[in-house]
């Protein structure tokens, strides 16, 4: 009735669908950081959603890519609502805040990508993938709509060259 792994598969071991899990991993290794041997910087985001005991309702991991642009990883793990999240980067040599700007990648999986539904013979998903993918053009007072129980990645490139550390 459950898995832990990235497909079900039948009786015969013979694969029947990708899982939830399938899809997301997709998403973290494709989408957020570049596939390859190239460097990867991590740095520190913070997010200030939280519910009114104070419990962190999305949660964010900031990637600068190889190819130079930033990639947002973002979590709700709101389960009944979506959160609008205007992103920002500091940048600690000036002081100020610098955003992405133009052509912003947006991929989402969430429960509007995926839903299991259980039964008797061991269930299956529908709908069953694959991540939602559009493009916005996105400037100093964009916000950015994350689904309820949904996992988002955000890339694009800065509206300067500037070195900035990305907050949220």
């Amino acid at each position: 009735m459950g898995t832990f792994g990235l497909l079900t598969v039948d009786s015969n071991y013979q694969i029947k669908e990708p899982t939830s899990q399938f899809f997301a991993s997709q998403l973290i290794t494709l989408e957020w950081v570049q596939p390859g041997t190239g460097k990867h910087e991590l740095f520190p985001t913070k997010s200030d959603i939280v519910d009114p005991a104070g419990h962190s309702l999305v949660t964010a991991y900031s990637v600068l890519r190889p190819d130079g642009q930033w990639a947002i990883m973002l979590i709700n793990k709101d389960q009944e609502n979506s959160h609008a999240v205007h992103i920002s980067f500091e940048d600690e040599k000036t002081g100020t805040d610098n955003f992405l700007s133009g052509a912003v990648d947006v991929i989402t999986f969430g429960s509007e990508q995926y839903q299991w539904r259980p039964c008797e013979a061991g269930g299956s998903a529908d709908p069953d993938g694959p991540a939602s993918k559009s493009t916005i053009t996105a400037g100093r007072g964009t916000n950015y709509v994350i689904p309820m129980a949904s996992l988002t990645v955000v890339r694009g490139r800065l509206a300067t060259a500037r070195t900035a550390k990305p907050l949220q």
